[in-house]
């Protein structure tokens, strides 16, 4: 690991870049320009940035510490981050963390107001924080982003990861992991990959390796286990550590439409849709078994640091996030049989994507430990769709655990 760099480190692109390289139609045409000639080396120094920065008002530290709770949350770019941080500093399920890990962030994104997601978040609670970045963004998102908040151009347009923490951040690595397909010729075009964020904590307990991770969906489980492979290589190969984040375990193989095929054969052969409607809730069961044995063959402990068969997204008939992620990803005669199967579970299918696990950790349990202050230990869990003025932060759950040692 590295240490972390400062926010004014982190290199740039202009606006009339970004715009050039968005009008750009294939990879090859772009890599062949004197366009990328001139701008790939910051191009490739941008998508790999890690930036630190620490609260002008920190959060108290206290050293009697006896546990860390940690919240792991995809915040779906932040494009409703004033419910978020609502929730975050005001909810009593979310109160008194340590650690949060935060996939799907923006800094300087059109459709999240341009803000920087990570920054506010931890601002509002004292923390400082590292951002992993792991794209630019060269136009205002996806199909359904762009039909819900516009075309306007990106302040900056970058994506990625954090970890935010009340404690010391030592160290930092922004993980290169396997790269499932090129996001220059998605919906969302983007430049970069996939990365993972990896930093050290220095907590009254000790120091803790911490590992934020954010799987492909658009993949197979086969390519998320390897993905999950590239960043526990990263982590020191012995003692305390913790890996958190949204693993999307969709248990479904979304790297080639025929991979799709057998896949849906596969389930309606071994019982249909009720079969595929427990494998949400029990990933591991069959679909993502390489993920779960990816961790356990690094020494980490899975069961234990989560609220086994509970969801933490949904997939739900009717909503225009859902039915525009579905229509971009596979063919339209499945979409109208899921709407169709998913009739008698009133047009929702809850999935299991977010995800612990601990090395050297113990996941506490409902007042196991107590502090001089009072504050009690909690089992793994999970707060389902909270929402702020009927405003809903992401499709995803956070998801927490009390962990020591």
């Amino acid at each position: 690991m590295t240490p972390p760099v400062a926010p004014g480190a982190l290199p740039t692109l202009s606006a009339e870049d970004r715009a050039a390289l968005a009008a750009v139609r294939r990879r090859a045409d772009l890599e062949a320009s004197d366009l990328w000639r001139r701008v790939g080396p910051t191009v490739a120094a941008i998508t790999e940035a890690t930036v630190h920065r620490r609260p002008a008002n920190p959060a108290p530290r206290p050293t009697d510490r006896r546990f860390l709770r940690v919240l792991a949350w995809n915040l779906l770019r932040g494009t409703e981050l004033d419910a978020a941080l609502h929730l975050l500093t005001e909810d009593p399920r979310l109160a008194d963390l340590d650690l949060v890990l935060l996939n799907e962030v923006d800094l300087g994104c059109a459709r999240s107001a341009n803000r920087d997601v990570a920054a506010e978040v931890a601002d509002a609670l004292g923390f400082e924080h590292v951002f992993g970045n792991s794209y630019v963004v060269l136009n205002a998102g996806d199909a359904h982003e762009r039909a819900v908040f516009g075309d306007a151009p990106n302040a900056v347009g970058l994506h990625g990861n954090a970890v935010l923490a009340r404690d010391p951040i030592v160290a930092a690595d922004n993980v290169a992991v396997h790269v499932t397909r090129d996001k220059f010729h998605s919906s969302e075009k983007r430049l970069g990959q996939k990365r993972a964020l990896s930093v050290i904590v220095r907590t009254p307990l000790g120091d803790l390796p911490v590992a934020n991770a954010h799987l492909d969906s658009i993949a197979s489980p086969g390519d998320r286990a390897r993905q999950l492979s590239d960043l526990l290589a990263a982590l020191p190969p012995e003692g305390p550590a913790l890996l958190g984040g949204d693993l999307n375990t969709t248990t479904y193989d979304l790297a080639h439409p025929a991979r799709l095929a057998l896949n849906l054969l596969g389930k309606f052969w071994r019982g249909g849709f009720p079969h595929a409607m427990h494998s949400y809730l029990h990933p591991w069961e069959r679909y993502e078994r390489s993920v779960f044995r990816t961790l356990e063959q690094a020494g980490f402990d899975w069961r234990a640091f989560n609220a086994l068969g509970q969801g933490t997204i949904r997939y739900a008939v009717g909503d225009a996030q859902n039915e525009s992620t579905l229509a971009e990803h596979v063919p339209g005669v499945f979409a109208r049989f899921l709407r169709w199967r998913l009739r008698p579970w009133n047009g929702v299918a809850p999935l299991r994507t977010d995800w612990f696990a601990g090395r050297g950790l113990r996941a506490l349990r409902d007042g196991e430990l107590i502090e001089p202050c009072g504050r009690a230990s909690q089992r793994p869990r999970s707060v389902t769709a909270p929402t702020w003025q009927g405003r809903a932060p992401s499709d995803h759950d956070p998801v927490l655990v009390d962990v020591t040692w």
